[in-house]
């Protein structure tokens, strides 16, 4: 899956930066219900929704290079349940941030990003869709 944003290049604009947006990896912390992700009439989000995205896309990036390695390094048979945790480990991260999951971040990615009306509201927290 490809991320499609870029960050706003404006020097007087305030840009999150991705260490402002670290989100704590699920290992040391209990597992957070996931809630269901049900598919909105409208592709239009709300400023929350577009914070929320950006924090998980960054903590997505840091979590995916944490676990890259464990794969690359694993044998076949421990790379399906080290894929599986990590695929839970993703799940986490994003309903800790306010996501209903992966999936609602899926759905951000695929259908909200690229729709010109949320334009505005991923530039007002630091990301620019390249639409």
């Amino acid at each position: 899956m490809a991320v499609n944003f870029t960050a706003c290049g404006e020097e007087q604009q305030s840009v999150p930066e991705i260490a402002q947006m670290h989100v704590s990896s699920p290992k040391t912390q209990p597992i957070v219900p996931v809630e269901t992700f049900n598919v909105p009439s409208s592709s239009v989000i709300s400023a929350e929704k577009a914070k929320f995205y950006a924090k998980a896309s960054a903590g997505l990036v840091e979590l995916g290079y944490r676990w890259s390695e464990r794969i690359d390094k694993a044998n076949d048979s421990e790379k399906i349940l080290i894929l599986n945790a990590y695929n839970v480990a993703r799940d986490q991260l994003c309903a800790r941030v306010g996501l209903a999951g992966v999936a609602e971040f899926n759905w951000i990615t695929s259908v909200a990003l690229p729709d010109p009306k949320n334009k505005a509201v991923f530039e007002s927290v630091g990301l620019r869709p390249n639409n």
